[in-house]
């Protein structure tokens, strides 16, 4: 399944609305009291730009995002295999 940014009209289960209820929860924490409606629709609008930007950033650059993967093994017994990335495609 690909990762969502979302959309103000498909803001379900995505990256947008995972900042926004991040941003509930830490306005809470932080605050002491729930964060205003006033200003929801900007927002969402503000959280979902801010997604599908690091979306477009992270597919632009998605090899250089891991360029070594160490393998191991759980017992510790043997050496480290470290294999180079040479090419990634996110699932974006």
């Amino acid at each position: 399944m690909a990762l969502k940014a979302g959309r103000v009209s498909d803001f379900g289960n995505s990256l947008a609305e995972a900042m926004e209820l991040a941003m509930k929860d830490e306005w809470l924490a932080v605050k002491g009291f729930a964060l205003p409606e006033q200003g929801s629709e900007d927002r969402r609008l503000l959280f979902v730009a801010f997604a599908r930007g690091l979306f477009t950033y992270l597919k632009a650059h998605e090899d250089e995002v891991i360029t070594r993967i160490t393998l191991r093994e759980d017992t510790g017994i043997g050496a480290d295999e470290i294999n180079l990335v040479t090419q990634l495609e996110l699932n974006l």
